[in-house]
């Protein structure tokens, strides 16, 4: 193996880790967006994801504990770095039928996750009601 080649490969994993801590950051900063905005009793932040042979799926779903609604949803689809966060309005309402309201499997699997972070979040405070 040349010099040219390793330099090549090197600086191919450089590229590839800087993209991936850019994801991160960009991850970390909606969380703490939405958590900032939605900071109110009885609401609950849970986030869900899936990972695909090709796509994966994020999800960031707000839920009204005392209502059983998901008041903001928030999706990042894709297959590369450069997916963004966006608002997903079909995915409001009843938690009930959130997963039914998908249009991805990928999503559909990232909610279901999501849900099951937010039973476990409330488990606690059903048996000591």
């Amino acid at each position: 193996m040349s010099w040219q080649v390793a330099s090549f490969l090197i600086a191919g994993f450089v590229v590839a880790g800087f993209l991936s801590y850019r994801q991160h950051a960009r991850y970390a900063q909606v969380v703490n967006a939405v958590a900032d905005e939605e900071n109110r009793s009885g609401a609950l932040l849970v986030t869900g994801r899936a990972k695909g042979k090709f796509r994966g799926a994020v999800v960031l779903l707000v839920i009204d504990r005392r209502r059983h609604l998901v008041t903001r949803a928030l999706a990042m689809e894709g297959a590369s770095v450069f997916a963004r966060f966006r608002e997903r309005p079909e995915l409001l309402g009843p938690v009930g039928s959130v997963e039914s309201r998908t249009a991805s499997k990928a999503t559909a699997k990232a909610v279901k996750e999501a849900l099951t972070m937010a039973s476990r979040a409330t488990a606690g405070q059903r048996a000591a009601a």
